[in-house]
């Protein structure tokens, strides 16, 4: 049941996502060369959707929920922090030892989603 809770949970969450992305204002340009540490493709270790796909286009960093939707990411005041933009939800990417980025853990109405990254 509480799986079945979360899908629906993120399924409104996706659905919301591509009407937000189109009516939500311009956001700040993040510093592209510092933003290029994020992207790539995260491996989602258990949840609705199997991958999380983050990207730059057009300066702003974009997460992408593989057959769910996307959302501009904005940056916060704390680094490696960024809101998802329209919703009340957070992305916090997890850098090892070596401030490699490693991990995106995805906080979204009170469920977090974890994900490794790809090589």
């Amino acid at each position: 049941m509480k799986k079945l809770s979360l899908l629906v949970i993120l399924g409104i969450f996706a659905f919301s996502f591509d009407v937000s992305a189109q009516t939500t204002p311009t956001t700040v340009a993040i510093d592209t060369v510092a933003a290029k540490a994020y992207i790539g493709k995260y491996k989602v270790k258990e949840g609705p959707f199997e991958e999380l796909i983050v990207s730059i286009q057009k300066g702003q960093l974009f997460g992408e929920a593989v057959g769910q939707g996307s959302a501009v990411l904005a940056p916060t005041k704390e680094a490696d922090i960024f809101e998802v933009v329209g919703y009340d939800g957070k992305i916090e990417f997890v850098r090892n030892d070596s401030k490699v980025v490693v991990k995106a853990k995805l906080s979204i109405q009170g469920n977090v989603i974890e994900s490794e990254k790809q090589p």
